[in-house]
């Protein structure tokens, strides 16, 4: 029998893992399968259920609240998707579609088996291996299409703070569901920590959330593609390089950072949540200058 979202979901936020809704396949009335939410949209039946305030914010929204979690996927919204937070995890990504089972056997052959943890079977045929993210680090997202030189190889994403992965429970556009490994149940098997060599390998390495270093053709190829998952963090991605660019006015950024949501997201996000976005990097930007003039 297929675990339900709302038992995943309270298992979820019990380990200190947010959660929120997400929208959900639907069949209309000529049979065909789409996302719930009714539009073309890049990341059908993944993308946050931002509607009457249940996750305007998206994975900001994540909640820690049983009640909440209750009346979420209990009451107002059964059918969604399970999106769950990964603040404090790192995730691995497989999509065999892209080779990314040949990336995994290319890491294990070169640094060992990985460390048992909680593995999920995906609804589109991969998987998600989780693990802890260690104290004090920070890992951001890594897609591995939109970059050159993924740094676990081709097929083989990365989430981790600014991101979410979509929960056992759920539903994929495709009609199979999340499900967990048997043989890697959190029942049965403890979280681990993230392995060293991972850890060095994505902190060493620019991810979603920027870094220094950046290749000048990797960043045009990133800002000229299309978004469709983690829209939120590539329009805070976008609004950083924007506010570092010293000729810039704030407002102008601004003005320039919808334009490019509006272009390069698919769905663009609501215009209060790039406000949003903007606030909240431009406060990181003064007090990094702040400290940098200490």
């Amino acid at each position: 029998m297929t675990e339900s979202v709302l038992a995943n979901g309270l298992a979820w936020i019990r380990h200190g893992h947010g959660v929120f809704p997400l929208w959900w396949p639907t069949t209309t009335h000529n049979g065909q399968t789409i996302c719930a939410c009714g539009r073309l949209c890049g990341a059908a039946a993944k993308h946050p259920y931002a509607v009457r305030g249940f996750a305007p914010h998206g994975h900001r929204d994540a909640t820690l609240q049983p009640g909440i979690v209750k009346l979420w996927f209990g009451l107002r919204v059964p059918a969604a998707n399970l999106g769950v937070s990964c603040e404090k995890l790192v995730v691995i990504d497989v999509d065999p579609r892209h080779d990314g089972d040949e990336s995994l056997r290319a890491l294990e052959r070169e640094h060992g088996e990985l460390p048992p943890t909680w593995r999920a079977l995906t609804g589109g045929g991969g998987e998600h291996i989780i693990y802890a993210a260690p104290v004090g680090v920070e890992i951001g997202n890594v897609v591995a299409k939109q970059m050159t030189n993924p740094p676990c190889g081709p097929g083989i994403d990365i989430r981790g703070k600014g991101g979410y992965i979509v929960g056992v429970g759920s539903t994929h556009i495709s009609g199979r569901p999340y499900c967990w490994n048997v043989d890697f149940h959190p029942a049965n098997v403890p979280i681990a920590v993230a392995p060293d060599w991972l850890v060095e390998r994505l902190t060493s390495t620019r991810t979603t959330n920027g870094g220094k270093g950046h290749d000048p053709a990797e960043w045009a190829a990133w800002a000229a593609a299309i978004h469709s998952e983690y829209r939120d963090g590539a329009v805070a991605r976008m609004c950083g390089k924007l506010l570092r660019c010293v000729s810039l006015d704030p407002d102008y950024v601004l003005i320039l950072l919808h334009a490019w949501n509006r272009s390069h997201c698919s769905p663009p996000l609501p215009p209060g949540e790039v406000e949003d976005v903007f606030v909240r990097i431009r406060k990181r930007e003064i007090n990094r200058l702040e400290a940098e003039d200490a």
